[in-house]
């Protein structure tokens, strides 16, 4: 026998290259098409004695018609294009090559299922004969029927991710609703369930009116800087929809929130947290969120430790002092055990992700982009469980972790020297977006909602150091076509040509005096009187709001 002799399969037969071997080895096999969105390639575990493959699958994969892509004997082919283990967790595949073949047993073992089921495609028919495509809203999870002008509708089938999600209409007789009552569509997935809501409505205009966006702006652009960001003292600000937090050592120690109606009609100033107590720190404040009304703010440690220990500070309004929540030395717990992050430096940026209840989780990262310290919060002022994790990528300098609106294990991870990542909870990624695909220097990246749209924001930053970069701007893409944010991201980025976006706005200036050597981005957003607001600010360029209204 000749050895060493291989070639490269993928789902379909490809041609047979006769080869005298006749050998018929698997050398690598990986399923193509696992996880929800089938872009997860596995790969398998193989024991050549025993002639065994094992596979750690997600358990929303398409176990129906797994897929594998393989290194196997040249002139060999596996026996079918994909393969149903929806009845056993273990199947036979088997390597052909002219006339000899060998079997290996291929076992799959899946993990608990951990994504909410959603409906892809609803297709309905109208009394009239009528087959359609109904309209599938994943964020206000309704299904849009466009049938106001009958009083039934017979629902034809539904499309699922997962793929072997059971569906049950609430209402329906023989797959009929009635308009009086049409119900919902209720999903379960291994025990995890959804709801959408059948309407026979059409679809609605949805999203904010980017052509009619109002924007109230203190910039360089405009010739008009706020005091705060005239210099590189003011790195960071965040904005909830009502009031704007400006974190600032322009002229000393100054953490300010503005009021929107304060803004909005010219008149800036606001009111000045209670700084009494806050002490320690290469720079005493440096980084703050708004987290449902509560403020939060870091200093800088360039080398954490107990003379520059990394501080947090909390204010539950803006008439309170200062708590201190945390002073942390550099003891953490890593992916091997006890990790001590002692001599970092820790506070150039500072991720607030809670819900209502002030239960989530605080990021900091390093400022050379290598190490991320995570800590569990409750209650909103209940810091525990202090975690080293390891990036997906070098998030050098300005990085900016942001939960993404109504997920519970969705995260926007980026940096002004890395591409835009959609991570869980531990940073593992799930899709991210290449450089190439977004202005130069963007940061402060989040996934928001709106009237039934999805949006990613995110404001560039100007580096001094680095020619070819743009004034600070904000840039707002739409991201509401597909079923998940992964598969959203997937389809903005999806073309030949980098993504257009739905709107800019510029705060910096052409002249140099506008580059900086702290070239932070600070986005924020929120809804007030039904309308999207979104802040976008730098140093040395400033910050505005736009205000966009519902589209008509």
């Amino acid at each position: 026998m000749i050895a060493g002799l291989f070639a490269l399969a993928g789902c379909s037969d490809e041609a047979i290259v006769e080869n005298p071997s006749g050998e018929t080895f698997i050398y690598r096999l990986i399923i193509a098409n696992g996880g929800l969105t089938g872009t997860d390639a596995i790969p398998g575990t193989i024991n050549e004695e025993a002639k065994t493959i094992t596979f750690d699958i997600p358990a929303e994969t398409n176990i129906e018609a797994i897929k594998f892509n393989s290194k196997i004997s040249l002139g060999a082919h596996l026996d079918k294009d994909s393969y149903d283990f929806s009845q056993s967790n273990t199947v036979p595949v088997t390597v052909v090559n002219g006339e000899n073949t060998a079997t290996y047993q291929v076992t799959i073992n899946m993990a608990a299922p951990k994504d909410e089921p959603m409906i892809t495609a609803v297709r309905v028919r109208t009394p009239d004969g009528t087959e359609k495509n109904a309209y599938v809203s994943e964020i206000d999870k309704s299904i849009y029927m466009g049938a106001e002008e009958f009083e039934s509708v017979e629902i034809l089938s539904i499309s699922c991710l997962p793929h072997r999600t059971v569906t049950t209409l609430t209402m329906a007789t023989n797959n009929v609703v009635q308009k009086s009552d049409p119900g919902s569509i209720k999903l379960d997935f291994m025990g995890i369930t959804g709801e959408y809501r059948l309407l026979f409505a059409a679809i609605p205009v949805f999203g904010a009116d980017f052509t009619k966006g109002t924007p109230y702006a203190f910039c360089n652009a405009l010739g008009n800087t706020f005091g705060d960001f005239a210099a590189e003292n003011t790195r960071s600000a965040d904005f909830d929809g009502e009031n704007l937090l400006i974190v600032s050592r322009e002229g000393g120690t100054n953490v300010r929130v503005i009021p929107f109606n304060e803004i909005k009609a010219g008149n800036p100033g606001g009111t000045t947290l209670n700084v009494d107590g806050i002490e320690k720190g290469t720079f005493l404040v440096s980084a703050g969120r708004i987290s449902h009304g509560h403020y939060y703010v870091s200093n800088l440690s360039t080398s954490v430790g107990e003379e520059q220990p990394l501080k947090l500070y909390y204010w539950d309004n803006i008439n309170s002092q200062p708590q201190v929540l945390l002073e942390f030395l550099g003891a953490a717990t890593g992916p091997e055990g006890e990790t001590d992050l002692a001599n970092m430096r820790f506070g150039d940026n500072l991720n607030v992700c809670l819900d209502e209840s002030g239960n989530g989780y605080i990021y900091f990262v390093t400022q050379d982009g290598t190490a991320v310290l995570r800590y569990n919060v409750t209650g909103f002022t209940t810091l525990e469980n202090p975690t080293y994790i390891v990036p997906p990528t070098t998030l050098s300098y300005y990085a900016s972790i942001n939960q993404v609106v109504g997920k519970d294990n969705e995260f926007i991870v980026t940096s002004i020297q890395a591409g835009i990542y959609l991570t869980d909870a531990n940073l593992t990624p799930i899709t991210f977006i290449d450089q190439d695909n977004i202005p130069i220097r963007c940061t402060d990246a989040r996934v928001i909602s709106f009237d039934s749209e999805r949006y990613l924001i995110t404001t560039s930053g100007r580096w001094g150091a680095w020619s070819g970069d743009n004034p600070q701007s904000l840039y707002i893409y739409n991201l509401s076509d597909g079923a998940t944010t992964a598969l959203a991201i997937m389809n903005l980025v999806g073309g030949e040509e980098a993504p257009e976006p739905l709107y800019t706005f510029t705060i910096g200036g052409d002249s140099p005096a506008t580059n900086c050597s702290a070239p932070s981005g600070s986005t924020g957003w929120g809804i007030g009187d039904g309308k999207l607001r979104v802040l976008t600010a730098a140093p040395r360029a400033g910050f505005a709001i736009i205000e966009f209204p519902e589209r008509e």
